[in-house]
């Protein structure tokens, strides 16, 4: 379910967040990225941790997430 999570997100045209009033969920979104491997390639991973932000992001559009809206 979580990958399913991300790649909705990663789907979206725009993800506006307020880096005033939300600076961790922005912070967050931001350096988010896909693991590497020791020669530097990227790995097809989402490290786990530091993604409390988008997590809550996940499960409140779990609906529309599920229907592929």
């Amino acid at each position: 379910m979580r990958r399913l999570s991300y790649e909705w997100l990663a789907g979206l045209r725009k993800i506006v967040i307020d880096p005033v009033r939300c600076p961790l969920a922005y912070e967050e979104l931001r350096l988010k990225e896909f693991e590497r491997d020791r020669d530097g390639t990227w790995v097809d991973e989402i490290p786990d941790g530091s993604d409390h932000s988008i997590d809550s992001v996940c499960y409140a559009m779990m609906d529309d997430v599920l229907r592929g809206a």
